[in-house]
């Protein structure tokens, strides 16, 4: 894959991430987060705010992933002395 490519999309992809955790969470942020003594509005604006965090935290650590995967090893520096002619 193209590092070019894979930096365009980043934002769109930890974008995704962002909402699709705001969604999965939050709609059932109200049977998570009820038994906490919270109601159904605290309960769920708890579940998007943790959703969203967790999703865009997983969306940024695959798309590391993939960077560390597809950059080549860093060459060491040479350090040794080169013979003058």
């Amino acid at each position: 894959m193209d590092n070019n490519m894979l930096s365009d999309t980043a934002p769109l992809v930890k974008g995704l991430g962002l909402v699709v955790g705001e969604i999965v969470v939050g709609v059932n942020g109200m049977f998570l987060f009820s038994r906490f003594g919270l109601n159904v509005p605290e309960a769920v604006t708890a579940g998007v705010l943790l959703g969203a965090a967790v999703g865009y935290g997983v969306a940024a650590a695959s798309l590391w992933i993939r960077h560390m995967q597809h950059t080549p090893a860093r060459a060491m520096p040479n350090i040794g002395v080169k013979a003058r002619a």
